[in-house]
């Protein structure tokens, strides 16, 4: 099966490149400029007959403004030039009779609307529906200037936006991109990224809640694509930036972003550095059962950082770009923690355990990307290829005493891991007249190498258990090919289907065990999207995808890790893959109002199990639930005045759940949320807002969760002709609290994340303002299974 596969995609790609590389001597070629004289990206060429109106040839501008079309027989010709913004171009009796045409500059201008007698520039509705994604115009909102790009997304329809992360409604994850391009970041990383991008550079957010073809189909994740403004100016600009966080203990973070533009070069460099200073308090108690264990205790974290990145880009002549992505993070946690569990029989304490763990997280992790862009021509076909390379090391070094009247013990567990990630992958983008056509290969690999340590200090040295100790080694090589293609069937209708085919092999082996898992398996990814147009304000959207999460590389490690003399969690070497098919309808009206209703149906779910064996408390992942979710979510997103945005959301989804352990009892329950988001602009210098959102309890499988809260206020002040922005906000939100439910017992677990924030920053930006640098990414989605 693998060599059949990897000889159709060979021969696939010869066929292509044999269609693309066909070509005529005759052409029309021209620039589409604006009204200074800067050209035009992405401007639409359309040549029609002159003798019955028939479209016989379409095209695109080149990032310059460049264009030329080939292959047209000899006859007379209307070209239609048009870009959204900009005013529509006609060029009447254009003869063509077999020798090149080069037509003058094309000038496009502003798009404009004439009000009461006043001209302004026509901006888009705040909400756009494309084929396969939603379009979130950032330009026309508040929110779009004086604002990190981070803050704005507050506003944005179906993300979540909590004080340090941003999450999509109904998506286990996230993946981020600029410009096309998956950002090789996640966590603290990308956060403090997304903090360095500004909302005056950012043109609209494109939310992705069905991933196509084109992108891997890990997890139960959707995209965010970020489009910076194209109007570009050559030089450079840069921003500084401070912020201080107050909670219990006092955090700060500082940010520094360079971005340069030649006529040859594009690049940026990014720093981040930041130390945050945190006390969580939680507890953990197990009851429902005769001997009940009660656990509380808090930890004290200390996380200094320190994250670069660099990015050039070269333009080797108008064909081909190549350039190289390098980013660098090196963080030391340091976690104090203090837990005392009481073990009960009935209502009486029989004993107490308290446990005091000094624990140290050093990671230090790089990712290089080497890519080559292609342009084979001017209509827009083009070849991407990369080469992708991450690599890090995180370690836990956890020393801890546990004591109670009976027992003392002081233990070190240690845990190494390296892990190594290459893949190669190549991009072919083919738009004719009646389609666009994508198709590409990807090979990736996969390798980890785990030490576990566990120490007894005995006779005032540590000496190694090997009986819960352990090595384990980890190889996996994917590799996928895919194929989509994208046609406007007429003036209402578009559409897109896409086929993904992933094929993984897996081993696993413990040389401590002397215990080898191998598995080998290929699966097919649809993706199909319609949209009706019915009109100007109305227009419906259907789309259906295929999933696949395959587990976290640490969920595959068979052996324990402690939190204290009774408690580990442990891996499962033999974890499956979950698979989900979902659904979608959506509706927008007017580009301000959305309605979705989806459906999801997830089989091998995989999840922590808790037993207790008298004093003992363990963890393990199985693969032991299907579930079928129902989701419906709308939002509201207009300028109620000129001075205010308001953006409003409702969520609610049912699920039914099945479980294949019969001590693990299931439940159908739902589950709903609302967000209200209202931005103010008080003068053209200050501007505030305030948000609020609210989680109702909620039933899912065999957890139950409670009612979550927060309130989120801030102002931004913009000084020295708009160059100076200082900003404050104050976050406050209510604890997190949960039950896990089995046969025999209630798992309750409740954590303060110390949810009461002020924040204090202030961001300094110079240099040319229309500067972008180089905001390339490449797609390199299997970090994600890297668990930090």
């Amino acid at each position: 099966m693998n060599l059949v596969f990897k000889r159709g995609s060979i021969l696939s790609f010869l066929l292509f490149f044999s269609i693309i590389y066909q070509s005529a001597a005759q052409a029309i070629s021209g620039r589409v400029i604006e009204t200074g004289g800067k050209g035009i990206e992405n401007a639409n060429i359309t040549v029609f007959n002159a003798t019955d109106s028939s479209a016989v040839k379409y095209g695109v501008s080149d990032k310059e403004g460049y264009f030329e079309l080939t292959n047209l027989s000899n006859g007379v010709f209307i070209i239609k030039v048009s870009c959204i913004g900009h005013q529509t171009q006609l060029l009447n009796n254009i003869k063509f009779n077999s020798a090149s045409v080069k037509l003058s500059d094309i000038i496009l201008g502003a798009q404009l609307k004439e009000l009461r007698g006043v001209t302004i520039v026509q901006k888009p509705p705040v909400l756009q529906r494309k084929v396969d994604r939603l379009i979130f115009n950032l330009n026309s909102t508040i929110m779009a200037n004086g604002s990190s790009l981070f803050e704005a997304l507050r506003v944005a329809p179906l993300l979540t936006v909590s004080d340090n992360s941003v999450s999509m409604v109904g998506k286990g994850s996230m993946g981020v991109m600029v410009n096309e391009k998956l950002i090789n970041l996640s966590g603290t990383d990308l956060t403090n990224y997304l903090k360095t991008l500004r909302s005056e550079n950012v043109e609209k957010i494109e939310i992705i809640t069905a991933p196509p073809a084109k992108y891997e189909a890990q997890g139960n994740a959707g995209l965010i694509n970020i489009v910076l403004k194209k109007n570009e100016s050559l030089g450079w600009r840069g921003s500084l930036s401070s912020s201080f966080m107050q909670q219990t203990y006092t955090s700060y973070n500082n940010n520094l972003a360079l971005f340069f533009r030649s006529k040859k070069v594009s690049s940026s460099f990014t720093f981040n550095q930041s130390n945050n200073h945190g006390i969580i308090v939680e507890s953990n108690d197990i009851t429902g059962q005769p001997n009940p264990i009660l656990s509380n205790g808090q930890r004290v974290t200390t996380t200094p950082n320190l994250q670069a990145s660099l990015s050039i880009d070269y333009e080797v002549n108008k064909h081909n770009n190549i350039g190289f992505i390098y980013n660098i993070s090196d963080s030391k946690a340091h976690i104090i923690s203090n837990n005392k569990s009481s073990f009960n029989t009935s209502n009486t304490v029989d004993s107490v355990l308290n446990t005091t763990a000094e624990i140290s997280r050093p990671l230090f992790t790089q990712t290089l990307n080497i890519y080559h862009d292609l342009k084979i021509d001017s209509t827009g076909k083009k070849l991407n290829s990369s080469v992708n390379f991450f690599t890090n090391k995180p370690e836990i070094r956890n020393n801890f005493i546990s004591e109670s009247e009976n027992t003392y013990a002081t233990v070190r567990n240690n845990s190494f891991s390296k892990y190594n990630i290459w893949s190669i992958q190549s991009d072919l983008t083919l738009p004719y007249k009646w389609a666009t056509i994508e198709t590409g290969v990807k090979y990736a690999i996969f390798n980890n190498s785990a030490d576990v340590e566990y120490f007894n200090y005995v006779h005032e040295n540590f000496l190694l258990d090997n009986t819960r100790s352990n090595e384990f080694n980890y190889t996996e090589n994917n590799l996928a090919s895919y194929f989509s293609m994208e046609s406007e069937l007429s003036k209402k209708w578009t559409a897109k289907a896409g086929l993904r085919y992933e094929y993984t092999m897996m081993d696993g082996y413990s040389p401590t065990l002397d215990q080898r898992n191998k598995r080998n398996y290929g699966t097919l990814f649809p993706t199909t999207y319609i949209v009706y147009k019915a009109n100007e304000n109305d227009v419906f959207s259907l789309n259906y995808s295929r999933r696949i999460n395959r587990p976290g590389l640490n969920f595959l490690n068979p052996f324990a890790f402690y939190s204290n003399i009774y408690s580990y969690s442990i891996g499962n070497p033999l974890l499956l893959p979950s698979y989900s098919n979902n659904m979608e309808l959506s509706y927008l009206y007017k580009g301000m109002f959305s309605f979705t209703v989806s459906t999801q149906h997830t089989s091998d779910l995989f999840s922590a199990i808790t037993t207790v064996k008298g004093p003992s408390v363990v963890s393990m992942i199985e693969n032991y639930l299907s579930q079928d979710n129902l989701g419906v979510y709308a939002s509201f997103n207009r300028a109620l005045f000129k001075w205010w945005d308001n953006s409003s959301s409702a969520t609610f989804f049912f699920v039914s759940s099945k479980s294949k352990i019969k001590n693990i009892p299931t439940h159908n329950g739902a589950s709903a949320s609302f967000s209200v988001n209202n931005s103010f602009k008080a003068t053209p210098k200050l501007s505030f807002y305030v948000n609020y959102r609210q989680t109702l309890p909620s039933t899912n499988g065999n957890v139950y969760t409670y009612s979550q809260s927060n309130l989120t206020t801030g102002a931004r002040l913009r000084l020295l002709s708009n160059n100076l922005i200082i900003s404050s906000s104050f976050f406050l939100g209510t604890v997190s609290k949960y039950d896990i439910y089995f046969s025999d017992f209630v798992q309750a677990i409740k954590t303060d994340y110390d949810y009461k924030t002020f924040n204090l920053g202030l961001t300094y930006l110079f240099g040319r303002s229309k500067v972008s640098g180089n905001n390339k990414n490449i797609s390199f989605d299997e970090k994600g299974r890297v668990q930090k």
